[in-house]
């Protein structure tokens, strides 16, 4: 789908059962942090990650990922890798039981090496253009929603618009974050 001239992910059938979101970051949160990841070979889930989704799913709480797509603004990959890179971790998660409900991502820059890509754009982090373009789409009260990142940039997206933000470093943090939005 595409959303703000965006390519999206949303998960089939998905239809939001809360009127909020928790909004994960992609590499830091749910894939080791690996400069630039897009290759297959960069894929390492956070095994920790696989329970704090258990949590969420269980509990009916939308999830969604936004990232920058830091490496095709620097023209190290095209949009296609970041894709199959976002189809392989949504199918290993799938895998464990576990699923995230919309994919939102970035590949501008204002800096960017390939032209294409090179636009100051209102969807890379630390600008909030991803979470209010998923309220628009689902609805979402952007105050009643967490967002879990591991870098300045998502908390700084995330106070823009009101949202809660659990800034983490380790596994454990995101278990301890999912587990105080269930609270």
């Amino acid at each position: 789908m595409i959303i703000d001239g965006h390519n999206v992910y949303i998960r089939p059938g998905f239809q939001p059962q809360k009127d909020w979101a928790v909004f994960l970051d992609r590499d830091g949160v749910i894939n080791e942090e690996k400069k630039f990841a897009f290759k297959l070979k960069d894929f390492t889930l956070i095994p920790q990650i696989v329970a704090a989704l258990q949590k969420l799913n269980q509990a009916k709480i939308p999830v969604i990922v936004t990232h920058n797509a830091a490496a095709v603004a620097r023209n190290l990959c095209q949009t296609k890798d970041v894709e199959r890179f976002n189809q392989y971790l949504i199918k290993q998660l799938v895998k464990r039981n576990v699923f995230i409900d919309a994919l939102f991502y970035c590949p501008h820059h204002y800096g960017a090496f390939n032209p294409k890509f090179k636009k100051d754009c209102s969807w890379r982090k630390p600008k909030p253009g991803m979470l209010l373009a998923a309220a628009k789409k689902f609805n979402l009260d952007l105050t009643k929603s967490y967002l879990i990142g591991d870098q300045e940039r998502d908390i700084t997206a995330a106070k823009a618009v009101g949202t809660t933000a659990f800034l983490i470093k380790t596994g454990g943090d995101i278990l301890a974050a999912a587990s105080k939005i269930l609270l």
